[in-house]
């Protein structure tokens, strides 16, 4: 039933007739299986020409959940260091099928607290990155922008109105509510594969919804690009190529369901201490043939033009990624290198299948990481409202 007013859709969702897209969902695999997460009840979803990037969104009376995904950087290089302090960079990201979970919940009061639970599931050890939950987290910093942001908005109005003219408070109500948040932690942190990024979007969604504001996605980007430079990605979600500190998108329609697998070493690297090592390049690489080889869906030359300037800064921080790396080419994979700043590396395979088996032996020879089986997104593709008779 279409809730014309809001948006929205109302379906009956059982989870196990739930049919999800094909991005690497499957049961007793190591990686997370939404379908085994979410209670047979009704729900609220996103339209797809609304959905923000590759989130999938659910709204239960004063709850609002959101599973929001990890991203990989299939090419990344440097072009020189700004007035800012900033790296110019350019960068090909994809959004990949690994979730973290929030759960926003309305309070009382105007407080915003944030509570972590850290994965267990199967085959995946318990995160032991402490990540701080109080202000200093992305989600609520994303949060109190919001807020702020539509407190200040409310107050300019009430300016520029006349004396014959009456405020509308609605706005200000909603924003002096609370909210619990639960983020329910999978993606690994400080590991390249920009989890905060992508919690500080969902939360910036969330209270957009909670609030009722109705702000539009181009808004919530500019929002997104103050907290920092991956998050606007998360908004636009897919492949995209992404330029100047990396807020700047530029959404890329190419095939998605690349077949990856993914390692995090034992340590964690801070983008900050990798960003310390960088010296200057003589020779600066273009993203063009990558960026032909995604347009033509050719796994094959993808592979063959896998960059990231950042790993050689990287290994003189720690050796662990050069050990995944000589462990990666022992396998049949088609390219393989570090995300982002490290210290997650992939690789990418011909097809699913091939990526299990890679997983498998990586699992054996490697039982105390995280391996993650996955697949790169396409937003396109988030349509829940499909179910097998």
């Amino acid at each position: 039933m279409e809730n014309k007013s809001s948006n929205l859709v109302a379906i009956s969702v059982n989870p196990d007739k739930l049919v999800w897209p094909r991005f690497g969902y499957e049961r007793n695999t190591v990686f997370d299986s939404l379908a085994n997460r979410i209670s047979p009840t009704k729900v609220l979803w996103r339209k797809p020409e609304n959905l923000c990037g590759n989130m999938i969104i659910q709204r239960l009376n004063n709850r609002i959940e959101i599973a929001t995904p990890a991203k990989i950087n299939l090419f990344l290089e440097l072009l020189g260091r700004r007035d800012d302090g900033f790296h110019e960079i350019e960068t090909v990201m994809s959004a990949v099928s690994i979730f973290d979970r929030l759960s926003f919940t309305t309070r009382t009061d105007s407080d915003i607290r944030l509570s972590i639970n850290y994965s267990t599931r199967g085959q995946l050890p318990a995160e032991t990155d402490l990540i701080p939950a109080d202000d200093r987290n992305l989600i609520v910093k994303a949060i109190k922008l919001v807020r702020q942001t539509a407190l200040t908005e409310n107050a300019l109005t009430e300016n520029a109105l006349t004396e014959n003219a009456l405020p509308d408070s609605d706005q200000h109500e909603a924003c002096s509510v609370g909210m619990d948040v639960v983020l329910s932690k999978n993606i690994p942190s400080a590991a390249g594969l920009g989890g905060a990024s992508s919690d500080a979007a969902a939360a910036l969604v969330a209270a957009n919804e909670m609030w009722n504001l109705n702000w539009s996605k181009q808004k919530l980007e500019q929002l997104a690009a103050q907290l920092g430079s991956d998050i606007p990605f998360f908004i636009t979600g897919g492949t995209a190529i992404c330029r100047g500190r990396g807020e700047k998108i530029e959404p890329l329609n190419v095939p998605s369901g690349l077949s990856l697998v993914v390692v995090k070493p034992q340590v964690s690297l801070s983008t900050a201490d990798v960003f310390k090592q960088v010296s200057s390049s003589t020779e600066i690489k273009s993203a063009d043939e990558m960026l032909q080889g995604l347009h033509q869906g050719s796994s094959q030359l993808i592979g063959n033009k896998l960059f990231n300037r950042l790993e050689q800064f990287a290994d003189v921080l720690t050796s662990q990624v050069s050990e995944v790396r000589k462990l990666f080419s022992s396998l049949n994979s088609l390219g393989h290198q570090m995300s982002g700043s490290g210290s997650s590396y992939f690789g990418l395979f011909s097809n699913p299948r091939t990526a299990r088996q890679a997983s498998r032996r990586l699992s054996s020879r490697l039982p105390c990481l995280r391996i993650f089986c996955t697949q790169t997104l396409s937003p396109t593709r988030l349509r829940p409202a499909s179910l097998r008779s």
